[in-house]
This record gives structure tokens, sequence and C-alpha cells, in this order.
């Protein structure tokens, strides 16, 4: 599982490559398209986008999840000058640790999660930061050990980030996120009931249309 993590990083680097080489022929004196549209009307643009992923969780639960790395796409609508939405599916691989020690190879899903965007500048700029708010549906795989580990739930989030336009199609982002998730381990009878709080850090390759 961390190969294809890996092998989706290096896929994303790749693909970017060209277009960053390329951003020495684009006029930096002119504003990003979606600024363009922006300031002609209150209208949306899209985007599609792929990334790496790495979640730290910064409290202990069960399971007890050691730093963890994945990847994820997103697709986002953006609705006005200062607004978008984004849907997002993410997968990260986690080794288990402490009470968890041993039981490996967890995947931590996000599936999908749903954030509103709040773009914090008016003024046509390659730089373009943001705030967002969401939640999401989260599921936790049986591990290497079958011990129960898998469970699923619904979360919150909030996050800052920025998008930095490399070409008038092109783009790359940064973020980073702190969710807090509650879960249950089953439907069915009693069940057992567990929390998860991890911060996501993330780096993105975006193509918008």
């Amino acid at each position: 599982m961390k190969k294809i993590f890996a092998c989706l990083i290096a896929a994303t680097a790749l693909a970017a490559f060209p277009t960053i080489c390329a951003a020495d022929e684009y006029d930096y004196s002119s504003p990003p398209p979606a600024y363009e549209s922006q300031t002609k009307a209150s209208g949306g643009n899209f985007t599609v986008g792929v990334g790496a992923i790495g979640n730290i969780f910064v409290v202990d639960a069960r399971p007890e999840l050691s730093p963890g790395v994945g990847g994820f796409i997103y697709f986002d609508y953006r609705w006005s000058p200062q607004f978008s939405t984004q849907f997002t599916f993410l997968i990260s691989d986690q080794d288990g640790r402490g009470i968890s020690s041993g039981d490996d190879s967890i995947l931590f899903m996000g599936v999908p999660t749903f954030d509103l965007k709040f773009y914090i500048l008016k003024n046509p700029s390659r730089w373009d930061p943001y705030g967002l708010v969401g939640v999401g549906f989260f599921a936790v795989s049986e591990g290497g050990r079958s011990d129960g580990s898998q469970a699923f739930g619904i979360g919150a989030d909030i996050g800052l980030g920025t998008d930095f336009y490399i070409t008038e199609r092109f783009s790359v982002g940064l973020s980073c996120i702190f969710r807090s998730i509650g879960m249950i381990d089953s439907l069915d009878g009693p069940n057992n009931g567990t929390a998860l709080f991890p911060v996501s850090l993330m780096g993105n390759f975006a193509y918008h249309f």
C-alpha cells in the first residue's frame, strides 16, 4: 500500500513538472482566469485536482495511529468570487502504535468530505489564500490484526490553505486541516464508540476550467 501511495505522489510531481517548467512563458502581470471571470460576473469556475496527504493524530484513541501518508482527489466549484464548495476523496495508510502496536496497514478514508471555502483576497492575485469548514464521512479499515479496529462515522473539519496559479489553467496548493471525527464499529447490537483527531497536511496540483 505504501508503494502505491509513493507512486501516486511521484506521478503527481511528474504531471506538474512540465507545467512548472513552462511557467516562465506566462504573463505574470495578468490575473488568473478565475479572477478575470469573477470581475466580469459572479459566475463560478470548476477545478479538479490530485495530491498527497499526511495525517498526524494529535490525540490518542482506539485505534492508536502513527503518522501516515496517502493521496486524494477533489472537485471544486467556485460559485462566487469569494466562495466555493469542494468534494474530496482521500485515503492514507497508517500503522498502529501504543495500544495498537503491531496492527499495521490500517487505511484511513474520507469518502467523501464536503467543504465550504472562503477566499480571503478580493483583488486579483496569483496567490489565492482561503479558510474552510466542512463535514465528511470517514472510515478506518481492519489492520494486520483482526482486533476490531474497523470503524466509521461522521466528522467536522476546519482549516487554512492557499493556491498559487502557475499558468492560466494550472495551480499548486497547500493546506492544513484539523478534523474531529466520532466513530462506531458496528450498526448491529452493542457497538463501541471512539473518536479520531487528525491534522491533515495536504499538497495538490489542480486544473481549472
